[in-house]
């Protein structure tokens, strides 16, 4: 970076108080600057390896075997565009994507913001599954506790950690546990796996089995997340300055910005790369619960259920390595269930504060962002108690939760594709256009998901 100051301006003959020039340079493309540049990617992916992946992958592998396998590639396939697409957004314009779905909704009543605020209100339910799950895990091994009042506790300890802004101290800790977890997966994968003619069979789409409409659903709400992580992803990269938003930050400062050639190019190459090694790494671990699943709690019909269902999935494990590996399985799944009650506690709350910021510019002063943010989770620890109490069934809540998500993803899939159709103009911008081919892949996902919703209310409701 290089930094012209008014002393060399001085001495070149410039305006002593001219704009200082700021050079950014491309980042490089190696090892080291993939590593340093992978987040947003990653944290999206924390949202998914959580209910997704300890709750309805076991679920549907206990219980209708590889029938449901299909959906979790497939479900992965048919939303990657929506997520791209908000990030690459982002790096673009240098915006969150929400910018845009405020320009969307200019003079049509704000309908996206209002939408989004609506669809976090309805979230409720996904947050309290999640808690139920993790509460659920620790009930296995510290049963001194009822399940809801370990929920609470969770709840709690989240609202505490986020509003002392002490997640740093325990994210060191909550990441190494969920790797240990995962490989603990992986090697019962390794371990327990059927010959993979068993399996691989079931990658063709079918239609689901008798009674599995709704967890056929949940599947498709979950994997890989659920669609409002989209925006969220968006905001993570805003704070992460990644591409042009550290561009237009710098400008704000009253800075003169020089781009080095391929600024944008490998940032936006480094953004595919943490993008794709994180969805890829996410759906194996997906496939690989339910067929783990299948292998072990299928043949002795045993189904991950109401709050024996941290004990059900910790069978996979000790009966694959024996008893000694419960504690690090328990220790895993809270890790993993808790990283998604956080993420989701911290992202919710933002797309509820920046939507209510653009409704209503008067509320855009720091003090009052922080009372909107922090009121939205006094909100969510008030509500989630009540459904804890009301709906002591982690299974079935997450199921639910699931399945509304379902129904808010064509919408929030939409808006993904007009962000960047719409806003795309100048000719640095037009270069990152996606491609028809990827327009056509994300109305396919549009419209597959709004199908999917329609199977699932007829078979299940109708």
């Amino acid at each position: 970076m290089n930094i012209v100051t008014d002393a060399e301006n001085a001495q070149t003959g410039a305006t002593p108080h001219a704009p200082k020039t700021i050079r950014l340079e491309a980042p490089g493309l190696g090892a080291a600057s993939t590593w340093r540049n992978m987040g947003p990617g990653i944290a999206a992916a924390m949202t998914g390896i959580g209910a997704s992946h300890i709750m309805h992958a076991p679920t549907a592998g206990a219980q209708y075997g590889y029938a449901l396998l299909w959906v979790i590639p497939f479900a992965y396939i048919l939303k990657y565009c929506a997520f791209e697409f908000s990030h690459r957004y982002t790096l673009v314009k240098g915006e969150s994507v929400m910018d845009a779905y405020h320009r969307i909704g200019q003079g049509r009543g704000n309908w996206p913001l209002w939408y989004l605020m609506f669809q976090g209100v309805a979230n409720t339910f996904g947050i309290a599954g999640r808690t139920l799950g993790c509460a659920a895990m620790i009930w296995a091994a510290f049963p001194f506790l009822s399940l809801e009042l370990w929920s609470v506790v969770i709840l709690l300890v989240t609202v505490g950690i986020l509003w002392l802004g002490k997640y740093a101290a325990v994210e060191a800790v909550v990441k190494l546990l969920i790797i240990v977890f995962a490989l603990s997966c992986f090697i019962a994968f390794v371990l327990q796996a059927p010959p993979p003619g068993e399996y691989l069979s079931r990658l063709l789409p079918t239609l689901p089995p008798i009674g599995a409409a709704l967890l056929f659903g949940a599947m498709w709400g979950y994997f890989p997340t659920t669609l409002e992580v989209a925006p969220m992803q968006s905001n993570w990269a805003v704070d992460k300055k990644s591409g042009m938003v550290k561009v237009h930050d710098l400008r704000r400062q009253g800075y003169e910005v020089e781009l080095a050639p391929n600024y944008l190019r490998n940032y936006f190459i480094l953004f595919k790369r943490d993008m794709n090694i994180s969805y890829i790494i996410s759906g194996i671990t997906g496939a690989i619960f339910l067929i783990v699943g299948a292998a072990v709690l299928h043949p002795i019909g045993l189904v991950p259920a109401s709050r024996e269902m941290g004990l059900t999935i910790a069978r996979i494990y000790t009966d694959t390595f024996g008893a000694w590996i419960f504690p690090v399985i328990i220790s895993g799944g809270v890790a993993a269930l808790f990283s998604t009650v956080f993420t989701y506690y911290d992202g919710q709350a933002r797309l509820i504060e920046e939507s209510a910021v653009r409704l209503h510019a008067s509320l855009d002063t720091p003090e009052r962002r922080k009372l909107i943010y922090r009121g939205f989770q006094v909100f969510l620890t008030a509500a989630g108690i009540g459904i804890v109490y009301g709906l002591p069934n982690p299974i079935f809540v997450v199921q639910i939760a699931s399945f509304v998500a379902l129904l808010f993803s064509p919408v929030l899939f939409w808006l993904s594709i007009q962000s960047v159709k719409r806003n795309f103009k100048t000719p640095e911008e037009l270069e990152f256009m996606p491609s028809k081919l990827m327009f056509a892949w994300a109305w396919v996902g549009t419209i597959g998901l709004a199908l999917i919703s329609a199977y699932v209310i007829w078979f299940e409701w109708l």
